[in-house]
């Protein structure tokens, strides 16, 4: 896992709410341009309104990447 690029497009997501349209409604496209692996981009196309509006923010530093980082 490319775990401080996975947090820096999280990171965008959370504080630019166009970038965050971007990712949940077309992750290939949010996506180009990062070095990632298949798995972060499993990862990162399982996110959901639902997980920005309940403080993701808040859970990047509490573990909520896979593997408790």
């Amino acid at each position: 896992m490319s775990e401080s690029v996975v947090q820096e497009i999280i990171s965008k997501a959370v504080m630019d709410g166009s970038f965050r349209k971007q990712l949940l409604s077309d992750p290939k496209s949010a996506l180009a341009g990062y070095e990632l692996t298949d798995a972060d981009h499993e990862m990162l196309k399982k996110l959901t309104t639902e997980k920005f509006a309940g403080g993701l923010g808040d859970r990047l530093t509490k573990g909520w990447l896979p593997g408790g980082t």
